[in-house]
């Protein structure tokens, strides 16, 4: 078996994949594969079983592949090799949200006939950890017991006016909070500040059921407080914003309702 060329059809087949068009996957099955996809209980084993359970699945979603890395791995044996994938992939719902995932496949092939077939496949997920971690999470925060294993939760892309004429898209999901710049806001995300060419109030108007003002500088993601005392909120991300007196009582209120 050439590994090499093993290795460009593994990634011409899960290109296929996420196009949804899986039929060069199901083709490419070994009979007595063995499917093990991300979530709890999602094992299927031969190709007849895998391809009945495609056969049911009926969907709208639309998928994007970004950053495809493929390791071909030789396990010394001229028949059999292991190729792995990974990628980022969208997934694009049909109300337009939109929500990322950081992905792995790992295929094994065996040769039967002269042809590379899949004995295994297996899908997993991978969730951020802390830079400061090798192994075990031992740096837990608060941002680490939000994640799931099945991925970031879907959320409304905004798209927002930036800075240079530009536009920005950004997952509501992974916005901490906005704050204001005079004529201009700064927008704090899980990756990273965004400049806005627009002003607090109209980030306000525009999306109003999604932000919470909490003072005159700053709207907040509700889902990214991490702590409420007087009178302040401490964001997931550790910054620590001021709650006038004022509006410590609606602050409260809303965030109460918000974590229920």
């Amino acid at each position: 078996m050439n590994i090499q060329e093993t290795a460009k059809f593994a990634a011409t087949i899960l290109t296929n994949y996420y196009n949804n068009n899986i039929r060069l996957f199901l083709d490419s099955c070994h009979r007595d594969v063995l499917w093990i996809g991300p979530a709890e209980k999602q094992i299927i084993r031969t190709k007849a079983a895998l391809v009945d359970a495609f056969s049911k699945e009926h969907h709208n979603l639309k998928f994007i592949m970004n950053n495809l890395t493929v390791t071909p791995i030789s396990t010394g044996s001229n028949r059999t090799c292991e190729i792995l994938l990974c990628f980022l992939v969208d997934t694009i719902w049909p109300d337009k949200s939109v929500s990322r995932v950081n992905q792995r496949v790992q295929l094994t092939f065996v040769e039967e006939n002269g042809q590379p077939l899949i004995k295994m496949c297996h899908i997993s997920n991978a969730i951020t950890y802390d830079e400061r971690d090798n192994i075990y999470p031992v740096h837990y925060d608060e941002n680490y017991k939000h994640y799931t294993l099945a991925g970031e939760a879907r959320s409304e892309r905004l798209i927002i006016k930036s800075v240079n004429k530009s536009l920005l898209y950004l997952r509501w999901s992974r916005i901490i909070y906005v704050e204001s710049l005079g004529s201009h806001t700064l927008i704090h995300t899980l990756d990273g500040d965004f400049e806005s060419v627009e002003n607090l109030l109209s980030m306000k108007k525009q999306f109003s059921d999604l932000f919470y003002q909490i003072h005159k500088c700053y709207l907040i993601n509700p889902n990214h407080v991490r702590e409420l005392i007087r009178f302040q909120v401490t964001m997931t991300d550790g910054t620590v914003l001021p709650v006038p007196e004022k509006k410590y009582t609606s602050v409260k209120a809303v965030l109460t309702k918000t974590s229920t």
